[in-house]
């Protein structure tokens, strides 16, 4: 069991160990998770302090309890907006939630033939590649890369992308997004769930996003792969 506070009580720690492996996958939504003996066994605590994670767990809305039957996991998914353009950090801060990041790749190179073309640039102008994990508390919740041209964010290197939004970046050196196209799909990637460690079973919410400054001009080619067991999204329609 990973304890991250040990001054919390041990039914608390046990608590939030299952609630890390409902966030990892390796509990499914409203599959069983051990009874109150199993974990008393599998921890080595008393049957009372098993039942008291359980509790803890149902009260935060984990997991919910069949009399006769067991313990389960909840189907609540974070619910996205795709009616704005907002980014990963905002919308979960937004949401009182506790996102992080960790960047796995950053550098500065020449554009594909696709970038050059996405990104409206010379084939010897240079881009910057980032990509990232993305978590909420701690736990990762998806996987972006994403292509900025360097004449446009000359310091991007300078910007803690672990814990600053791009958009918000973008914003403070008054180069705000204007508008944006994107496209989505469900897709199985087993070397994103690799990246993420998290189950080969677990698919992915593909997007594919470009977005423009004010007159059309490109400044961003985002590929992002969020967890479909953990979100689900929203688009308004109108007649």
């Amino acid at each position: 069991m990973n304890i991250k506070d040990p001054q919390a009580p041990i039914y608390i720690q046990i608590a939030k160990d299952i609630r890390a492996k409902v966030n990892k996958g390796l509990y499914q939504e409203g599959e069983q998770i051990p009874t109150e003996d199993e974990i008393a066994q599998q921890y080595g605590v008393s049957r009372m302090t098993a039942r008291n994670s359980v509790t803890e767990l149902v009260r935060d809305g984990i997991i919910f309890r069949i009399h006769g039957k067991g313990a389960f996991v909840s189907h609540g998914k974070v619910e996205r907006n795709l009616n704005k353009i907002t980014g990963f950090h905002e919308d979960m801060i937004a949401m009182g939630l506790q996102p992080s990041s960790k960047i796995i790749k950053l550098k500065k190179r020449f554009p594909t033939d696709k970038e050059r073309n996405g990104l409206k640039i010379h084939r010897l102008s240079s881009v910057f590649e980032v990509k990232r994990i993305r978590y909420v508390d701690d736990i990762p919740y998806g996987f972006q890369k994403l292509i900025v041209p360097e004449y446009l964010v000359p310091d991007l290197t300078e910007v803690n992308l672990e814990k600053e939004s791009l958009y918000y970046h973008l914003r403070k050196i008054e180069k705000p997004i204007h508008v944006a196209e994107q496209r989505m799909e469900a897709v199985m990637e087993p070397k994103i769930n690799q990246i993420l460690d998290i189950p080969k079973t677990i698919p992915f919410f593909f997007f594919e996003r470009t977005s423009y400054l004010e007159e059309k001009l490109p400044v961003e080619l985002l590929y992002s792969y969020f967890r479909g067991d953990k979100f689900s999204y929203t688009i308004s329609l109108k007649n």
